[in-house]
């Protein structure tokens, strides 16, 4: 048996799995870290953090498969795609990671966004204008307010590019992560010459490009030793976390597009090639797929839940460290128990700024329509509401673009709750269907990649068709349409409504 090792570094957690050639989990863990979040908008953490992480994550999910270190032929990679690190000359880290999130860089944006042509923008960019969730606006960010960073910055990497060369000793980037840069050009697939000049950054500092999903080489020996690998292993660069998730899930063709409930609430429908008739405002990403091209709409997603449960559910959280039963599963019970439409409160996900069709990131998140009959099951099931119509949201803008879908393949930790697929398979009117190891997808997704590559399997659409399971389907109830119909006109008027008061 040969096994490949998948690692995904996510927001807050970076997680491995050692996934054997028969498509099934041998070991996994996940290690945490904390992020320091700011009233001003800045979201970072020490680079140390996420290197102890990385390190505790392999050798924990190694251990737990009992797997001899020989079988493991190649390591594949997942991540956010938009997480910046600064090097030196001797790649030590000059300031604390800027996490992907992070809005320092929203004057910056906006600034970029005037200099250059929209048409520009839309086709280089995928989206309709640069903002700040993009490493350009960051990067420049960074030039403004701490220039001797930016001055002794030799390698503007992104967290993943970090990892790659960790264990490769290169410093390595692929088409899906650049393309969420603002300084990459997706329908050329090269960086974006003029933008680079703009923001006076030197290519000479930024990783090689290759395609998704290449091998790069074997590990170092130093890096064997220090993470209990062999010598042989191969190292395979990977691609996007969305991308990874989405090939994990099984979205690799029209017809099923995907979406993971975790920190952010994303959607990612596969196309063949971009879209003439974009307008940017539905972002576009070059797929893990090489050649391929996605639909990749965001919104804030689960952060809003934790919020939730760490502010008003201290009896949940209380009865999960005496008894071990999940805060978030007894929360569960409360949004059964509560009527569909939540008697009329509404909830706007906004957390960190609207997703599409507004794409505005000075939103922020509103309760409408409370009342005294209101209880904690109501705003609970208000956010699980105000997400799935986001996410109905999103689907339609790609669907005017010409993608189609039939059904929803759920992921992420979102797809754990049984009331939240419920109410996401009642409000899309479309199967909602949870993947078998949901969480587990990213990692799924970016072993195939490597595995694809190393010679393991033929080609990623078998390795999908024959690994990709389906735990539980979701069938919409056609006696909560009317009133999600209600709901969901409600949800629109009110975000018009106070759009015109974010800034």
């Amino acid at each position: 048996m040969r096994y490949i090792l998948g690692i995904d570094i996510g927001t807050t957690a970076i997680k491995a799995t050692v996934i054997g050639e028969d498509g099934a989990v041998y070991g996994e863990a996940a290690c945490e870290y904390e992020l320091t979040t700011l009233p001003t908008g800045e979201v970072e953490a020490d680079l140390q953090l996420y290197k102890d992480a990385f390190e505790q994550a392999i050798k924990e999910a190694v251990s737990s498969s009992k797997v001899d270190k020989k079988d493991i032929k190649c390591v594949g990679f997942s991540s956010t795609a938009e997480t910046c690190v600064f090097l030196d000359e001797n790649n030590e880290p000059l300031c604390k990671v800027i996490a992907w999130m992070d809005t320092r860089g929203t004057k910056e944006a906006e600034y970029l966004s005037q200099h250059f042509d929209k048409k520009d923008i839309i086709s280089k960019v995928g989206f309709d204008n640069i903002y700040a969730i993009h490493p350009v606006s960051k990067i420049l960010a960074v030039k403004n307010k701490n220039p001797e960073v930016f001055e002794k910055t030799r390698m503007f990497a992104q967290i993943k590019d970090y990892f790659v060369y960790e264990l490769s000793g290169k410093f390595i980037t692929e088409h899906s992560v650049a393309s969420d840069h603002g300084f990459f050009d997706i329908t050329n697939r090269c960086y974006w010459k003029e933008m680079l000049e703009f923001v006076g950054m030197n290519e000479r500092y930024l990783p090689e490009m290759v395609e998704p999903g290449m091998e790069i080489g074997k590990i170092t020996a130093e890096a064997a030793q220090k993470y209990g690998l062999d010598v042989d292993t191969m190292i395979n660069v990977g691609a996007f976390d969305q991308a990874c998730g989405a090939i994990g899930a099984g979205n690799i063709k029209s017809g099923i597009a995907s979406e993971s409930t975790g920190s952010a609430l994303v959607t990612v429908a596969t196309i063949d090639e971009l879209s003439p008739d974009s307008e940017g405002t539905v972002p576009t990403l070059c797929s893990g797929i090489p050649g391929k091209y996605m639909y990749q709409p965001y919104c804030t997603g689960s952060m809003i839940m934790k919020w939730y449960r760490d502010a008003f559910c201290e009896a949940e959280k209380a009865v999960e460290k005496e008894t071990g039963l999940n805060a978030y599963t007894q929360m569960d019970e409360l949004v059964k128990n509560t009527a569909p439409g939540a008697d009329g409160l509404i909830m706007l996900p906004y957390f960190q700024g609207s997703g599409i069709p507004e794409l505005n990131e000075k939103a922020s998140g509103v309760y409408y329509g409370i009342n005294a009959g209101h209880t904690r099951g109501h705003f609970i099931r208000a956010i699980m509401e105000g997400l799935a119509i986001a996410l109905k949201r999103m689907l339609e803008c790609e669907e005017e673009l010409g993608a189609t879908m039939t059904e929803i393949r759920s992921l992420g930790g979102g797809s754990k709750s049984k009331a939240w697929c419920q109410i996401k398979a009642d409000i899309l009117g479309m199967p909602v269907k949870v993947v078998k190891n949901s969480g587990s997808t990213p990692c799924m997704g970016c072993a195939i990649l490597a595995g694809v590559a190393n010679g393991i399997w033929p080609s990623v659409e078998e390795a999908a068709e024959n690994f990709v399971a389906i735990k539980e389907t979701y069938y919409p109830n056609p006696e909560n349409k009317k009133v999600y119909e209600e709901t969901y006109k409600k949800y629109v008027e009110i975000t018009k409504a106070l759009n015109p008061t974010f800034y």
